[in-house]
């Protein structure tokens, strides 16, 4: 989670301010008050808070952001706060919210696929089909619709 958030605040950096319904650092400190950094675990409450900067996202992808880079930071921020729900979810014992929060993530472009395999809060989902059904997902989106992927740096099986 970690990586997460330090992920996050560098796409703020890189972001000057936005006239949407929420600027993307109000967005982004919102995600990281689900955190504990001390613990570096999800902190009391994270749930709600995580749940309110979904709200926040989604109301400021309806606005007509003033820059490229603003839709790009608010639509990282997206995928990422959906990515931690499915943590969240994952860590609860959730497993059906889990995947679709998941799912949700990959779908609005989470793709990394070694940080999801290797990410020890959905060591709980693995063992189950689904798992690798979005991991190969995460992966065709990373390398795209073509036949010629570059299997080398995938961690999918390429067929």
């Amino acid at each position: 989670m970690k990586f997460l958030s330090t992920v996050a605040a560098i796409v703020v950096f890189a972001v000057i301010g936005t006239a949407q319904a929420y600027t993307v650092e109000e967005i982004n400190e919102q995600m990281n008050a689900s955190f504990d950094h001390l613990t570096g675990t999800f902190a009391e409450g994270a749930y709600e808070t995580l749940i309110e900067a979904h709200a926040m996202i989604e109301e400021t992808l309806q606005e007509e952001p003033e820059t490229l880079n603003a839709l790009v930071a608010v639509e990282t921020l997206d995928y990422l706060v959906k990515y931690n729900l499915s943590c969240f979810e994952a860590l609860e014992g959730n497993t059906e919210e889990a995947f679709t929060w998941l799912q949700e993530a990959v779908d609005a472009g989470f793709t990394d696929t070694a940080w999801i395999e290797q990410d020890e809060d959905l060591s709980g989902l693995r063992d189950d089909p689904r798992f690798q059904e979005i991991l190969y997902t995460a992966g065709e989106k990373k390398f795209g619709d073509s036949d010629e992927k570059d299997c080398d740096s995938c961690s999918n099986s390429c067929d």
